[in-house]
């Protein structure tokens, strides 16, 4: 029978609820309230709507001198520009520690001003984008700091002047990862309005951090979808395994794993219905800014539904 408004289990839920926005008002910083601006070439949005990674000629500005401690998430911060993303870019190593070879060709790079290779998931993400515009094919200019307004991120790098450093694709041990229920009641309600123009579509919508979120995925997909860097599925977003007292927290989101990764090896072997507990960090899903862009004449209202955006899986967990 369903509970009526005044059951024991609605108040349980209201109070639960209550507390969950509480939590997550208090986690957000000020900067999560500036909006922004993305203006992107649409050439770029349908060459990489359904890729995993990209390839950057990466002009190395400035790098961390060494990776964060694991408590501060163990990355290596590389901020720079390529020809390839036109935009202002950061570059991050996870587990930057167990890479130092990589760590130094970073470095070397920094030091003699020549571009060096990378390899690594895009990612299109307003955690760092203070409140400026965002404008692919902008001239840009070096940057002084680790961490300049950007939407733009490499992230993970996954090869280094042709080396990869897929290992690095694996826990953070020592980093507190943002909960399922926290992380992904943000990701869903994000604002969002697409203006699509001749040649360039613009994304407006606010800052939003919540990096490095740990859930689990139930795989919806009968068939998984390879594509040439990688594969991607569709799943329920699980705050925890089974059956009992588990919520669905995101319903058919798309999961990007990168080739030859820990977590795309260990994908490769489920089926619908199956579980896998992960780490991901979240991206805008170029596909449904496609998409919705190319709908939009029979729905507009579309162009204004809640920010699109996917997970890439970084780290499979026991």
């Amino acid at each position: 029978m369903q509970p009526t408004a005044n059951s024991a289990a609605s108040k349980k839920a209201l109070v639960r609820s209550l507390a969950l926005a509480m939590l997550v008002a208090l986690a957000i910083p000020a900067i999560a309230n500036a909006q922004i601006e993305i203006t992107l070439k649409n050439t770029f949005i349908e060459k990489y709507k359904n890729r995993a990674t990209i390839d950057a000629t990466f002009t190395v500005d400035k790098a961390h001198a060494r990776p964060n401690p694991a408590s501060k998430d163990g990355d290596l911060h590389v901020a720079g520009r390529a020809p390839e993303i036109q935009l202002a870019t950061v570059a991050e190593i996870m587990n930057a520690k167990l890479e130092q070879d990589a760590v130094v060709a970073i470095h070397q790079a920094e030091s003699s001003g020549d571009p060096i290779k990378l390899t690594g998931a895009w990612r299109i993400w307003c955690e760092h984008s203070g409140s400026d515009e965002q404008t692919q094919g902008e001239a840009l200019e070096p940057f002084g700091t680790t961490n300049p307004p950007h939407v733009f991120e490499i992230h993970p790098i996954t090869s280094i002047q042709g080396k990869p450093i897929l290992d690095s694709l694996q826990d953070i041990a020592g980093f507190t990862k943002k909960d399922a229920d926290t992380a992904f009641a943000r990701y869903e309600g994000m604002e969002c309005e697409i203006q699509r123009g001749k040649t360039t579509t613009k994304i407006i919508t606010r800052g939003l951090g919540f990096n490095y979120a740990e859930f689990w995925i139930e795989i919806l997909d009968k068939q998984q979808h390879v594509i040439p860097d990688g594969r991607t599925l569709y799943a329920n977003v699980l705050n925890g395994a089974g059956d009992a007292d588990v919520d669905i927290v995101a319903t058919k989101r798309r999961m990007v794993f990168v080739a030859g990764s820990k977590p795309e090896l260990a994908v490769r072997s489920l089926h619908a219905g199956d579980q896998m507990h992960v780490i991901g960090i979240p991206r805008i899903d170029l596909s449904l800014v496609s998409y919705r862009t190319r709908n939009a004449a029979r729905k507009p209202e579309m162009l204004k539904w809640h920010l699109p955006y996917e997970m890439i899986i970084v780290a499979v967990l026991e």
